[in-house]
This record gives C-alpha cells, sequence and structure tokens, in this order.
C-alpha cells in the first residue's frame, strides 16, 4: 500500500472552487512518479489525512486521472492511496468516473468517442477520424485530406433556457498544417450548430479562416446578418493552445491559455428566434478552396447550466497545461510498497 499527500503548488489557483475536477498525471508530478494501471484503477483519493471523506476520481489510463476535489484553493491538499490489487470502481459508483463530471453536458477526453459523463453521448465516427498522441494523453486527429472528417454528436446539446442563461465550451487544440492556398477554407474544429430552423441557424464554434484578410485561428459566432464575432485568435503551428468561449447570460467570452482575450456584450434575444445547440461537432463540415487545415484536439468539455468564473479557467489551464508544475507529492505515512513497486525495486537490484 502506498499512500501520499499531493498539495497544491504556490502561485498555480486562483480564487477558491468547489467540486473542481483536477488533472493528476503521475509521471510528471515529483515526489508521485510513473504507477502502473493497476495501481491507477486501483487509487483512492480524499480530502483528509484520516480517510475518512473519500472523493470521486476517473482513471482514464496510468497517467491521466481525473479527481473532483471538494474545495480547489491556494495550496489545497488531498490524499491518495494504492496498492495495485482494488479493482476499478464502476463507472456510476458514487467514487468512479461519471460524478467527477456532474457539472458538465458532455467530457470527451478522445482517447476514444466515450463521453466520460452520465449523459452518453457518445460521438459518431463518421470519417475515419483518427486517434494518437495528444496534449494529455491521447488526442483527436482531423488527417490530412481535404474530405470532411467529422465526430458528432446529433442530441440537443444545450436548449433554449440553458443558451440564453449560460453555457461553456472548452478544448485544447493544435494544427498540424494550415492551408496553403491564399483562399484556404473555413474549417470548423468545435461548433454547436444554434437553430431555430433551416434558415434561422447559426454556427458558434472555433475555426481556421483561411481566407480574406484576417485569416487565423477564429471564434466565429456566424450566421445570417448579424455576425457576433469573427476574430483572429491566433495563428500558430505544432503548439497546443486552450480555447474556451462561453456565454455568461449578458456576455460572450474568449479565453486564450487562461486569458480572456474577448469580452462583447450580447443578447440573444436579437437573433429573432429561439436558439438551440442541435447538434455537437468535432472537425465541422465547411470547406472552402483547396486548402486545409490540419489539426488535433483534445479535453473537449461542454457545461450547458451557466459559465465559470475567470478564476476557474485559469486554474483549470494551469493544471493542465504543465501538471508536474502544478502539484508536488510527498509520502503521508502508513502501508508499504504495492507489489509492482516491489517487484520493480527487485528487479532494479538484481541488475
Amino acid at each position: 500500500m502506498a499512500f501520499k499527500k499531493l498539495k497544491v503548488k504556490v502561485g498555480q489557483v486562483t480564487g477558491t472552487h468547489t467540486n473542481f475536477p483536477t488533472l493528476i498525471q503521475p509521471s510528471l508530478i515529483t515526489g508521485l512518479g510513473s504507477i502502473t494501471l493497476a495501481e491507477a484503477q486501483s487509487a483512492r483519493f480524499y480530502s483528509d489525512v484520516g480517510k475518512t471523506t473519500e472523493i470521486a476520481r476517473e482513471i482514464v489510463s496510468a497517467d491521466e486521472i481525473h479527481v473532483k476535489v471538494t474545495s480547489m484553493e491556494a495550496l489545497a491538499e488531498i490524499w491518495m492511496d494504492y496498492d495495485g490489487i482494488r479493482s476499478d470502481y464502476a463507472v456510476g459508483d458514487t467514487y468512479g468516473r461519471n460524478n467527477v463530471w456532474s457539472g458538465e453536458k458532455v467530457v470527451y477526453h478522445l482517447d476514444g468517442l466515450t463521453d466520460s459523463t452520465a449523459n452518453g453521448h457518445t460521438l459518431t465516427n463518421t470519417n475515419t477520424v483518427t486517434f494518437g498522441a495528444g496534449k494529455i494523453e491521447n488526442s483527436a486527429s482531423s488527417g490530412t485530406s481535404n474530405s470532411n472528417r467529422d465526430l458528432n454528436q446529433s442530441t440537443e446539446m444545450i436548449n433554449n433556457s440553458q443558451f440564453t442563461a449560460g453555457w461553456s465550451v472548452r478544448s485544447w487544440v493544435r494544427f498540424n498544417t494550415l492551408p496553403s492556398t491564399s483562399d484556404g477554407d473555413l474549417r470548423w474544429l468545435l461548433y454547436l450548430v444554434a437553430s431555430g430552423g433551416a434558415s434561422k441557424r447559426k454556427e458558434v464554434g472555433l475555426a481556421y479562416k483561411g481566407f480574406g484578410s484576417d485569416k487565423g485561428f477564429t471564434v466565429r459566432l456566424y450566421g445570417s446578418s448579424p455576425t457576433i464575432i469573427d476574430t483572429k485568435i491566433v495563428t500558430t503551428v505544432d503548439t497546443w493552445v486552450k480555447y474556451d468561449v462561453q456565454y455568461t447570460g449578458s456576455n460572450i467570452e474568449v479565453y486564450l491559455d487562461g486569458t480572456k482575450v474577448i469580452n462583447q456584450a450580447y443578447s440573444w434575444s436579437d437573433l429573432g428566434f429561439n436558439p438551440h445547440a442541435k447538434r455537437f461537432d468535432i472537425f465541422g463540415i465547411e470547406t472552402y478552396g483547396g486548402g486545409f487545415s490540419s489539426s488535433k484536439v483534445d479535453e473537449v468539455r461542454v457545461r450547458n447550466s451557466g459559465s465559470y468564473s475567470t478564476d476557474w479557467i485559469t486554474t483549470e489551464y494551469n493544471n493542465q497545461n504543465a501538471n508536474g508544475s502544478f502539484w508536488e507529492a510527498t509520502d503521508a505515512g502508513g502501508g508499504g510498497s504495492t507489489p509492482a513497486q516491489a517487484a520493480r525495486r527487485g528487479a532494479v537490484m538484481m541488475m
């Protein structure tokens, strides 16, 4: 049995956040280090050293664990024990996967098509989207051809009252290549279709706009007049960036790498119809010209019950961007080594 205390490093958390899903990547954390999948699946997490208050967690892999921290604040502490023997919790268990994400509509880690929430919005892979290395373990890739590639979920994501009250879409994105022609393309990476009928559709999302004078990585709320936002944020090849767009109930906010770059007042009543997020796509359906932007997407989350504070978004970015700079681990005492750890040490001693 191994028993560890994980403590947030100075300067990583702004504000105090209740029930905050936090990433733990053991291989990056000083004092914890690489563990096996069996050890990860046997892990239990607690809010106190006495292990009286257990908290939910999701084991995606041996090096991607998400834990629902009851109170995330500066220098917050949680405790982890693991033995390599206990079985993983069922996804619907009190301390299992689904309960980590009770505040989200969908969560896609993109190690496959599964939604980690209890809502069960599994993606459909319509055009052979591939999966490989990502910002956090794995990601989805649009490939390099000019054909449409698409992961989609066609069940309504956000209804009218939720759409107008507040929502949030968050993801890591990376462009492998950019369009080579002057015309380029408009390639959606993530988008919600806010629809009041075929003649009243508006797309809300993130795209690469490769045409016109404003080429680049674009947050685009678009449809029939008026266009709300069509703003270039950054154009970078082979660099992961975190994108957050949300509606607060009065303002549209866009964040890049945890920093707010757009804050624009808007009322959805100006649309003249009741908006709904009628579908959700990863890698969209519009292309123009001969260019194509090959891209990757990782850790996609949609919330349909309000927006997040700037402090939450900044803390989430810090936690995911450099996990070894966010957490440090120390022995909490008790127990001993797990069978897997003992076997590894024995192998080293015999060399």
